[in-house]
């Protein structure tokens, strides 16, 4: 069992006992504010530098030509006066993600702070889940085929590192500062000021899925949102 497979079992246990002790002390004490996770990403300062990418492979350890996030190119306008948009996509964190029902051992679930897991030991590598996800965002490893426990991999915010009082490691790799992520019912700095704006966009609105990151459109493109 890897590092990630284990912590994530752990601190699912952690999240299930948290519930527990919050039911048992009662409406006496009112339990605060959840946490609910949101990643921005504003296309105008992207550069398609790919050290998101670096970084989630060197964090996640996926498998060979499989990654958690990616980034999605576009020649916009006509040569000689075209230029290159760039898109960095991963899971979404939907608020009504398909991928949940899509799972037939419920192996698939959001925590309570918004992020949607696999649970891999419960996770049986049936893949329903996969072409459910109308964003690509998830895959079967291979090298849990035929293993007690399959494995669905994708973006979980960095859910490790998030309990550790860190960054997503995406976000934390980015020179340009295109990423920036937070609490919404908690924002503060840029991040709160971004959560302000009117104009931000999500991949794929039309599938009401209700993402959790959403993209500052880029002012200087035809295209202006999220490929």
């Amino acid at each position: 069992m890897n590092d990630r497979r284990l912590f994530l079992k752990n601190s699912l246990v952690a999240v299930v006992g948290a519930v527990g002790a919050v039911t048992a002390v009662g409406k006496a004490e009112a339990a605060p504010q959840k946490k609910k996770y949101c990643m921005i990403i504003d296309l105008n300062r992207c550069t398609g530098c790919q050290s998101c990418v670096i970084a989630c492979k060197a964090q996640n350890k996926t498998v060979k030509d499989r990654f958690n996030t990616k980034i999605l190119t576009m020649e916009d306008g006509n040569y000689p006066n075209s230029r290159i948009v760039y898109t960095p996509v991963q899971c979404n964190q939907c608020e009504n993600p398909p991928c949940v029902p899509a799972c037939p051992v419920k192996a698939t679930f959001k925590l309570p702070n918004g992020i949607v897991v696999t649970d891999w030991d419960a996770c049986q590598g049936i893949g329903a889940c996969v072409p459910a996800c109308p964003y690509e965002a998830r895959f079967l490893d291979p090298r849990y085929k035929g293993q007690a426990g399959g494995k669905v991999d994708k973006c979980d915010f960095c859910f490790n590192r998030l309990e550790q009082g860190l960054m997503p490691a995406c976000v934390e790799a980015c020179e340009a500062n295109a990423r920036t992520f937070g609490d919404v019912n908690n924002p503060a700095g840029e991040f709160a000021e971004y959560l302000e704006r009117t104009d931000l966009k999500t991949r794929k609105p039309e599938k009401r899925t209700g993402p959790n990151i959403k993209y500052a459109p880029n002012r200087k493109s035809g295209k202006g949102g999220p490929l």
